[in-house]
């Protein structure tokens, strides 16, 4: 097995629906449940990058194969024709089932932009989110801060104090303030973390801002913010009779902002096409590389879809106005 980071930074605001809900927002995004964080669902993205090999496929019948099938001697179906959308993705011809050499996992949130007083914007983040990078190989876990524990008998009050750089762009004193709330400094961030995150994604210059713009709150705000600090937008139905809003058509839809920062785990497996010999199955190193549209040696193949450094690919719904594009970068080997 092979295993990468793969990271995504969104250009637009991004929705990726839960469905309907009972609360106030119609169309909420979906979140992990205990720590409220927006994520990406693994077959989301798996779904987005799949499409972009379908597009090569041609048609046949109603359906767009990904493999072709054909009777054996022994009147079974075997693979003839197969398109490396089936040995990447899986294949979507029941004759001949099998899973593809990438298996994707959830994207993670791991900065979020937020209105800052002085500076127009930081990215925030946490404890938590950057212990959980530690764990996926994305920092070191040296770089992650920790609050100061409280005395005995008295209070914790982490949530009104934050790390960020006393002499940067955010700072008004030795206070900062994001959205309407009022963080006092607490100490300098953990030197090399800012400058750690900005390596993810070098070919991004707003991201490159991060080295100045870096703030760490506590656990509990980061979940508040990330809940309550994304964009809402609001919608109305028009009457193709009329042109004007229908009557009960309004509704509101939240959105991930953009310049929001999300990784997720890439692993590849050696090649899972049914009825092959093991010594005929391609290496998971050659499914890594055809993802980045190369061929097994590594040569950039410039007619084949891929995720290369700055390419750009479209999540979660509405497409057609604009949400959801993303700049991608597969990053190394997880861990290293």
């Amino acid at each position: 097995m092979q295993t990468r980071l793969l990271y995504l930074f969104t250009r637009t605001p991004l929705h990726v629906g839960a469905g309907d809900s009972v609360g106030p927002i119609d169309q909420p995004i979906i979140r992990e449940r205990h720590t409220g964080f927006p994520i990406i669902p693994a077959s989301s993205l798996k779904g987005t990058f799949a499409d972009a090999w379908d597009a090569e496929l041609e048609q046949e019948g109603k359906k767009f194969l990904r493999v072709t099938a054909k009777k054996n001697e022994m009147d079974q179906y075997v693979p003839d024709e197969m398109k490396d959308a089936a040995w990447l993705f899986g294949s979507n011809n029941d004759k001949v089932a099998f899973t593809g050499a990438l298996q994707f996992c959830e994207a993670r949130l791991l900065a979020f932009p937020i209105r800052s007083a002085k500076g127009s914007f930081a990215w925030i983040t946490c404890p938590l989110i950057l212990e959980r990078a530690s764990r996926d190989g994305v920092v070191n876990k040296t770089l992650v801060p920790q609050f100061p524990k409280p005395a005995a008998g008295q209070l914790d009050q982490c949530d009104e104090h934050a790390f960020f750089a006393a002499n940067g762009p955010l700072a008004l004193g030795n206070k900062i303030v994001l959205e309407e709330y009022t963080f006092t400094h607490t100490g300098e961030l953990p030197e090399g973390l800012a400058a750690a995150l900005a390596q993810l994604l070098t070919d991004d210059p707003v991201w490159q801002e991060v080295t100045s713009r870096l703030v760490v709150l506590s656990d509990g705000m980061m979940s508040f913010f990330a809940q309550n600090a994304c964009e809402v937008a609001q919608h109305v139905r028009i009457s193709d009779e009329t042109g004007t809003a229908e009557g009960g058509a309004l509704f509101n839809q939240e959105n991930v902002p953009s310049e929001t920062l999300f990784y997720s785990i890439l692993h590849a497996f050696d090649e899972r096409t049914a009825n092959k010999a093991n010594g005929e199955r391609r290496k998971a190193n050659e499914a890594i590389n055809a993802f980045q549209g190369k061929d097994k040696e590594g040569h950039d193949q410039s007619d084949k879809p891929g995720v290369r450094d700055g390419s750009v690919f479209q999540f979660g719904g509405d497409a057609s106005t604009g949400l959801g594009y993303c700049t991608v970068k597969l990053n190394g080997v997880k861990g290293a």
